[in-house]
C-alpha cells in the first residue's frame, strides 16, 4: 500500500459518536430535504435542453495503490461546459425564484462565491435574460474572478472573508429585483438554500443509475465548504441505499474546518482566521444550517488536510501517478479524493472509518481546471 508520499498529510480527524449506521429511509433529510424536493429537481434539471449525465468513472489503479476494493469517481469537470458541480445548483435555484415571475422584466441575481457558485451563478443568469452581481472575499484569486466576469457578472471584493461576502450580498439582495440566489443560509428558512442542494441531489442520483444500485458504495468521501453539496448528495444516497447507508467522511483544509470543528462540538460553529486556503471553494469560517441538519445525522467523521495534501494529489491524479487515466481536476475539485488518499494512507484512519480490502469508495471530482 502506497501514499504518494502523503502518509503524514491527515492532519487532524473527529469520529462522530451520534453516528448511526442504520436509520430510517428519509431521516437523513426529514424536514430539510425531501424525497419529493429532491425528486422534483432530478425531473427538472434532467429535462433542460443541454442537460447530459456527468461519468463515473472507475479508478483501479488508484484502489489497488491505496488497498482499497474500488474507487468510483463522479467526474464533474465537464458539467454543462461550465466545469463544475455548481453548475447543478445555481441554476436550478434561480429557476426557482423565477418561477411565475415575469420574466420580461429585468433581474439581477446576488450571492456570495469563493469562486465557483458564483460561476454556476453569472452562467445562469445570463442564460435566463439577467445580470449577476456576485460578492467576494478578498482573496479569491485573479483566475476566479475572470471566469465570472466572463458572464458580464459585477464583480464586488469585501475587505473580509467568504463569511463577510455572504452577509454583504443578503443585504445587498433587498434592493429592487435583486434575487438572492444563497447557497448557503446561516438562518435556515432561505427555501433557495434548499433548492441548490436538491440540484446538487442530482449528482448523486446519476450515479446511482451509473452503477450505485447494483455495488453501493461503503464510504463516501466529500469536500466541505459551506456543505450544501455533501448535504444534497449525502441525502439521496441515504435515502436510495437505506438501511445499508454508506459511512460519509467530509473532507476540508486545515485553515477552514468548520465541519469538523461543528461535529467536535456537536453544533455548528464558526471557526476564526482568514481562511485561507490553496482548496479555494472550502475557503469557509460557518456551515450552512440545512447543510448541517442533514451533516449532522449522516457523517460518520470529519477530517482536515494541509494545502500540500490537495496539491500533491492534484499532480498524482491528473498526471495518472496511479495508473489510471488523468483526472483533469482543480484546486477545490481534488478535495475529496486527496482527503481519500490520506486516510487510506494513515492506519489509525484505515481501522477508525473501516477502509480495506472491501472498501467501495465514492468520490466527487467536483470541478475542473480553467479552460
Amino acid at each position: 500500500m502506497c501514499s504518494f508520499g502523503m502518509s503524514d498529510a491527515l492532519a487532524d480527524m473527529y469520529i462522530n459518536p451520534g453516528w448511526v449506521p442504520c436509520r430510517a429511509e428519509d431521516e437523513a433529510g426529514a424536514g430539510v430535504l425531501s424525497a419529493v424536493e429532491m425528486d422534483r429537481a432530478w425531473r427538472t434539471i434532467t429535462a433542460w435542453p443541454d442537460y447530459a449525465p456527468t461519468p463515473l468513472r472507475p479508478l483501479p489503479g488508484l484502489a489497488a495503490v491505496l488497498g482499497l476494493g474500488a474507487v468510483l469517481c463522479k467526474d464533474e469537470s465537464h458539467r454543462f461546459g461550465a466545469g463544475g458541480v455548481k453548475a447543478l445548483g445555481a441554476p436550478y435555484g434561480l429557476q426557482t425564484l423565477l418561477a411565475g415571475r415575469d420574466l420580461t422584466q429585468p433581474f439581477t441575481a446576488v450571492a456570495a462565491t469563493d469562486g465557483n457558485h458564483g460561476l454556476a451563478l453569472a452562467w445562469a443568469a445570463r442564460r435566463c435574460g439577467g445580470r449577476a452581481r456576485i460578492f467576494v472575499g478578498r482573496d479569491v484569486d485573479s483566475v476566479r474572478l475572470s471566469r465570472i466576469r466572463a458572464f458580464d457578472a459585477e464583480i464586488v471584493v469585501i475587505d473580509g472573508t467568504y463569511d463577510d461576502a455572504v452577509l454583504a450580498a443578503r443585504d445587498a439582495a433587498a434592493e429592487p429585483d435583486c434575487l438572492l440566489v444563497a447557497d448557503t443560509d446561516y438562518g435556515g428558512d432561505l427555501d433557495v438554500c434548499r433548492a441548490i442542494m436538491a440540484g446538487y441531489a442530482v449528482l448523486g442520483e446519476e450515479a446511482w443509475e451509473q452503477g450505485l444500485s447494483v455495488q453501493p458504495p461503503t464510504h463516501v468521501f466529500l469536500q466541505c465548504g459551506v456543505g450544501g453539496v455533501a448535504g444534497g448528495v449525502s441525502a439521496l444516497l441515504w435515502h436510495r441505499l437505506a438501511p445499508a447507508v454508506p459511512r460519509v467522511i467530509l473532507v476540508e483544509p486545515t485553515t477552514a474546518a468548520c465541519a469538523l470543528s461543528s461535529l467536535r462540538a456537536g453544533r455548528p460553529v464558526q471557526v476564526a482566521g482568514d481562511l485561507r486556503t490553496r482548496m479555494a471553494g472550502l475557503s469557509c469560517g460557518r456551515l450552512s444550517q440545512p447543510a448541517w441538519d442533514i451533516l449532522s445525522r449522516v457523517v460518520l467523521a470529519g477530517i482536515a488536510i494541509g494545502d500540500a495534501c490537495a496539491e500533491r494529489a492534484q499532480d498524482v491524479l491528473s498526471l495518472g501517478e496511479s495508473g489510471d487515466p488523468g483526472l483533469a481536476t482543480w484546486d477545490t475539485g481534488v478535495s475529496g479524493l486527496a482527503g481519500l488518499i490520506a486516510a487510506a494512507g494513515n492506519s489509525e484512519c484505515r481501522r477508525a472509518l473501516g477502509l480495506d480490502v472491501t472498501s467501495r469508495v465514492f468520490v466527487v471530482n467536483s470541478e475542473g481546471p480553467p479552460p
